[in-house]
C-alpha cells in the first residue's frame, strides 16, 4: 500500500468523508486524535466531513473542528446530532459529480447503515469517488465498486499513524 498515493489522492479531492470507527475511538491511544488534526490540517482547502458511530460523542472532545463532524448514534445529544446528520446530507449532496474521497478507518458491523452502507452507495453513485476501507477484520469491498475502492487489512489506528508521516 502506498500512503503517499493516498495522502495525494486526498490533498487533490474537492471532498473527504473521513468515517470514524470502534477501532478508533474505542482505542486508549489518544494520540491517534493528534495524528487526524495533522492529516486535516495538511489537506487544507479540501471540504470535509467526518462521520462517526461514537455513541458517545467523546470526538467532539478530542480538538476536531465539530462543526464538521456528526455521530448520528450519540446517546447524548440527539437533537443537535439530528441538525448535524441535516448539515451532513446537504454538505453530502454537494459532492456529486465532484472528486470525493472517502477514508473509512476502524468500522465494524455494529451500525452499517451509517458508515459503511452508505458509503459504499456513495461510491456508486458518484463515479468520481473513491473509497479506502480500513479494518483489521472488516477491510472486505463489494465488486460493484471494486475498481473505485481499495481495501486494507490494518487496525485504523496503526493505519493513521503511518498515515500521517506522509503529509
Amino acid at each position: 500500500m502506498d500512503y503517499k498515493e493516498i495522502i495525494d489522492d486526498i490533498k487533490s479531492s474537492d471532498y473527504v468523508i473521513l468515517g470514524i470507527g470502534k477501532e478508533i475511538y474505542n482505542s486508549d491511544d489518544d494520540s491517534v486524535y493528534e495524528n487526524l488534526k495533522k492529516i486535516l490540517e495538511s489537506i487544507g482547502h479540501v471540504n470535509y466531513f467526518i462521520v462517526s458511530t461514537d455513541k458517545t460523542g467523546n470526538i467532539r472532545n478530542k480538538g476536531l473542528n465539530e462543526k464538521r463532524i456528526v455521530c448520528p448514534v450519540n446517546q447524548g445529544n440527539t437533537e443537535e446530532e439530528e441538525k448535524q446528520w441535516d448539515f451532513y446530507n446537504k454538505w453530502l449532496s454537494s459532492s456529486l459529480a465532484k472528486k470525493l474521497v472517502i477514508l473509512e478507518a476502524g468500522e465494524d458491523f455494529s451500525n452499517p447503515n451509517i458508515i459503511r452502507w452508505p458509503f459504499e452507495r456513495i461510491v456508486m453513485i458518484n463515479q468520481k469517488s473513491r473509497l479506502y476501507r480500513v479494518n483489521n477484520t472488516f477491510y472486505q469491498i463489494p465488486k460493484e465498486i471494486n475498481d473505485r475502492a481499495q481495501a486494507v487489512e490494518m487496525n485504523g489506528v496503526q493505519f493513521i499513524k503511518e498515515l500521517v508521516k506522509y503529509c
